[in-house]
């Protein structure tokens, strides 16, 4: 009996250790000048949704790598690079694939994901045809690498829901408008239209952009920013200045519209979902400049990972090397592979 009690811990050993745990990849510069887009190397980064295990994928000074988003299974993750906007590697930055071309001053191609059976992503390209710049979204078969052009909208951030069946965008502003909003439409490209209002236009103009998709699919995250160009003593012509950076949550519908409690002056870069819902991850800078403008010599902060609890509010911070954390996409440990000493096993004993 006290064999079988010894096998049987030694596995239980094994099953906690080899668990697999939730995962979050982002992007990084930790050398050079912060926040500056010619600063130092950017890299690909893995960590355990906690801020543990921390991995370098890959890296580049050139082409700035930054990551998009895994696959559904966790096997892989598409990111971009400098003008090599759509790249495959394994989830161990192992077997690097490269999707498109390199593109030129006459092709675009931003975001992009993929759909939940993983065979196919969503992503926008612009290119000029006839003279003329052509504004579409474009779904490519893995399998085949064939592009098919789904709807003619000028749209960024393209994100499949977790059913298949609806995309969501953020689009620019019209002239003379308030500012932009988020869209969605059907899978199949038909029905495009404002998930919410366009904003009036007013006082500050709006920009949203960069909306994710709950878990479950029943919700929208995105960001909101609330900003104005007028004059400034010290600075020529018209300056940006950001009122608010806020950070918003909503139906599927539109409705129930809930602002997270994100202080106004955090910048966030990226955001997702985590914990299945009950959280928010994000890529931020505290401490930005808010109804003032950047003025010369500002010293921009340091960005970090972060976690926002959505129940209680708490923030979280999750990396500490003063760098610039950018792009950033969460996974949950439901999907990761667990190595056959982690599989749970019946033990018997006589």
């Amino acid at each position: 009996m006290n064999g079988c009690k010894i096998v049987f811990f030694c596995l239980l050993f094994l099953l906690i250790g080899t668990a697999a745990h939730a995962k979050i990849v982002f992007s990084s510069e930790r050398d050079g000048e912060v926040g500056k887009p010619s600063g130092g190397v950017r890299g690909i980064y893995v960590m355990d949704d906690d801020g543990s295990n921390l991995t370098l994928l890959t890296e580049s000074k050139e082409l700035k790598p930054y990551p998009k988003c895994w696959s559904p299974d966790g096997q892989q993750i598409l990111f971009g690079q400098d003008r090599l906007p759509l790249n495959l590697m394994n989830a161990d930055g192992t077997h690097i694939q490269q999707l498109h071309p390199r593109t030129d001053a006459n092709t675009t191609i931003l975001g992009g994901s993929f759909s939940p059976d993983g065979k196919s992503i969503v992503f926008s390209r612009d290119f000029v045809k006839n003279g003329k710049v052509k504004n579409t979204i474009t779904v490519m078969d893995l399998a085949t690498r064939a592009m098919k052009i789904i709807a003619e909208e000028d749209a960024v951030n393209c994100r499949w829901s977790p059913n298949g069946k609806q995309i969501v965008f953020d689009k620019p502003s019209t002239v003379g408008g308030g500012g932009n909003t988020i869209w969605i439409m059907g899978a199949d490209g038909q029905n495009p239209r404002p998930l919410i209002p366009a904003p009036p236009k007013g006082e500050f103009f709006t920009h949203r952009s960069k909306p994710r998709w709950s878990p479950d699919g029943q919700q929208i995250v995105f960001r909101h920013y609330e900003y104005i160009y007028k004059p400034w003593p010290g600075l020529p012509g018209r300056a940006l200045i950001y009122h608010a950076h806020r950070y918003i949550i909503c139906d599927r519908d539109g409705r129930n519209i809930r602002k997270l409690r994100i202080p106004k002056d955090w910048e966030v870069y990226s955001l997702d979902w985590m914990d299945d819902g009950e959280s928010i991850v994000f890529a931020a800078r505290a401490d930005m400049p808010i109804d003032e403008p950047i003025m010369p010599g500002f010293v921009w902060p340091p960005s970090y990972v972060y976690k926002y609890n959505i129940r209680t509010w708490e923030i979280t911070q999750l990396t500490d090397d003063p760098g610039w954390d950018q792009t950033i996409d969460w996974i949950s440990d439901d999907v990761l592979p667990v190595s056959p000493q982690g599989k749970k096993s019946n033990v018997g004993c006589d």
